[in-house]
């Protein structure tokens, strides 16, 4: 195996934000090549740029990683490194929840594919350095937004090129639909992908559903953090370095808490405990809303993801397939009522809802209140580490 240590793809992941801590280019260079000039050149002309932001004016070129061709001990391997959200405009990305066709065609995040189309091109020259020097192996790595980054990056990388590719993310954003997730895990392989997110990180539960995390397959690797209301620390690059120090990839996939499969999915469906907005209910509502819509038809995740093609948004799919469940028959509309029932109670819908109130109109406006409550919360606790813009 060719595969990075957890702390080996942790420390790069943090010291590509020298792009940001330091106070020029050339003083972050130099502190990289000063770390790790055994084994890469970290120099200017390697440097990543590229172009993210919300909507409209707001944009911002910046810095955003190095492609890099391994010497010494990686002689013959390759890493392909992004950092994540150290400015404002970056988060405006994450937040744009429209969806686009990804490199292998299939859809994903737009906010995320547009900042990775922009360093495409630097990406392809890279490539043709790496067919002229024996490379056998690329690793792609990143944290929060440079984890969705790595992880667009890996799938185009695997759908192009003969080569092993490996991705590590730390608390990366979700960056695919179903289609997108399947394609990218058998493409990479599940073995390949190494995801690893804290308990307590508010990030890799956004953008909501349909968004879901590469691997669907394999092993993730859950990292302990107190409590279950988010709070932004755990999000950070040095939270996630304290956590893998001295721990292998195997002893990292122990910490998992138990799994959350369809027979606890059912049981807290029915369940009739009080619910609130927490990290907790955000990740059973996601699960659940797969577990119904599953339920509805097998194939419920190809037509979600045929929305990026056709006039309906993500959200009138949605709402479109579980208002068709209701129909279908009562061993299904049952499952959706629970589903509606549980996001009502976590956005504090104060009416009781009947299978009579289900139309596609009242499922959207559940639905969209529920989005909304997502990301005003992660906006919350973002904004705890966000002073003019720039997080500290």
């Amino acid at each position: 195996m060719s595969e990075f240590s957890a702390i080996q793809a942790a420390v790069l992941a943090d010291d590509v934000y020298a792009l940001t801590r330091m106070n020029s280019i050339k003083q972050a260079t130099t502190y990289l090549k000063s770390e790790h000039g055994d084994i890469f050149d970290f120099d200017e002309k390697n440097m990543l740029k590229g172009v993210t932001g919300g909507p409209g004016f707001i944009k911002t070129r910046t810095a955003f990683g190095f492609t890099l061709l391994g010497k010494g001990s990686l002689k013959g391997q390759a890493v392909i490194l992004f950092r994540g959200t150290q400015y404002l405009a970056d988060w405006l990305t994450n937040l744009n929840i429209t969806a686009s066709r990804s490199a292998s065609g299939e859809p994903v995040h737009d906010g995320f594919n547009q900042a990775f189309k922009s360093m495409e091109s630097k990406i392809r020259e890279f490539m043709s350095i790496v067919a002229k020097n024996n490379v056998h192996t690329i690793h792609c790595i990143g944290h929060s937004l440079g984890g969705a980054l790595a992880t667009l990056c890996g799938d185009w990388l695997a759908s192009n090129y003969k080569r092993g590719t490996y991705i590590y993310t730390f608390g990366s954003p979700r960056v695919g639909l179903q289609t997108f997730v399947t394609a990218c895990t058998r493409n990479v392989g599940a073995d390949r992908i190494f995801r690893a997110y804290h308990k307590t990180d508010i990030v890799p539960f956004i953008p909501t559903w349909p968004y879901i995390h590469t691997p669907n397959s394999g092993r993730d690797y859950y990292l302990p953090s107190p409590g279950i209301v988010p709070m932004a620390k755990y999000h950070g690059m040095d939270q996630y370095l304290n956590s893998v120090e001295g721990q292998s990839w195997d002893l990292l996939a122990d910490l998992r808490s138990a799994s959350k499969d369809d027979s606890r999915t059912v049981q807290w469906l029915k369940s009739s405990t009080p619910l609130g907005l927490t990290i907790t209910s955000i990740e059973w509502l996601n699960r659940a809303l797969i577990y119904v819509l599953n339920k509805i038809t097998s194939g419920a995740a190809w037509l979600i993801s045929s929305a990026v093609s056709s006039s309906f948004t993500l959200m009138d799919r949605l709402a479109y397939m579980l208002q068709r469940g209701v129909d279908l028959a009562e061993n299904v509309s049952k499952w959706v009522l629970y589903l509606i029932r549980k996001i009502a109670q976590v956005i504090g819908f104060g009416k009781v809802v009947n299978t009579i109130d289900l139309t596609q109109s009242f499922i959207r406006m559940l639905l969209t209140r529920l989005q909304s409550r997502v990301h005003q919360f992660t906006h919350n606790v973002l904004s705890k580490v966000l002073v003019d813009g720039r997080a500290v």
